[in-house]
C-alpha cells in the first residue's frame, strides 16, 4: 500500500506533454527562423529608402534656402545640386555619381540602388527616386 502511493504521487512531465512541447517549440521555430533570415534583407532595403529620403530632404532644405534667402532667388538646377551635401555617412557610398541626373547609392557594401533625379524648377524641388 505504501508503494502505490509513492509512485501515484510522483511530481514531473509524462512522456506526451514532453513531446508536445518539442513539437510546439519546433513549430516556432520553424516560422520565426525564416523571418529572422530574411529580417537583414529588409533592414538593408530600408536603409536605402532612407537614404533616398535623406537626399530628398537636403535637396527641399537647400532649394528653399536658395529661393527664400539668397539674394538671387533660384537661377537654376545647378545652383541648387552644387550645393547639396552628399555624404550620407559612412554606411553609405555613391559608387556612380551623385549627378544632376541621379547616381547609384549603396548601403553597407551590398545593397545598391540606381537613383534619377528630376530638376529642381522655380516652384519645387529636384526629387531623388529609385529607376
Amino acid at each position: 500500500m505504501l508503494l502505490r502511493h509513492a509512485i501515484s504521487n510522483r511530481d514531473g512531465f509524462t512522456l506526451i506533454e514532453i513531446i508536445t512541447v518539442l513539437i510546439i517549440l519546433s513549430v516556432l521555430a520553424a516560422i520565426a527562423v525564416p523571418k529572422y533570415i530574411d529580417l537583414d534583407a529588409h533592414a538593408k532595403e530600408h536603409g536605402i529608402e532612407a537614404g533616398i529620403a535623406e537626399m530628398n530632404g537636403r535637396e527641399s532644405l537647400v532649394w528653399a534656402n536658395i529661393k527664400l534667402a539668397s539674394p538671387s532667388g533660384w537661377q537654376n538646377d545647378a545652383q541648387v545640386f552644387d550645393n547639396i551635401d552628399e555624404d550620407l555617412g559612412g554606411d553609405y557610398a555613391w559608387t556612380v555619381g551623385p549627378n544632376a541626373a541621379g547616381g547609384t547609392l549603396m548601403f553597407q557594401t551590398d545593397v545598391t540602388a540606381e537613383l534619377e533625379r528630376s530638376p529642381s524648377e522655380s516652384v519645387r524641388p529636384a526629387l531623388w527616386s529609385r529607376r
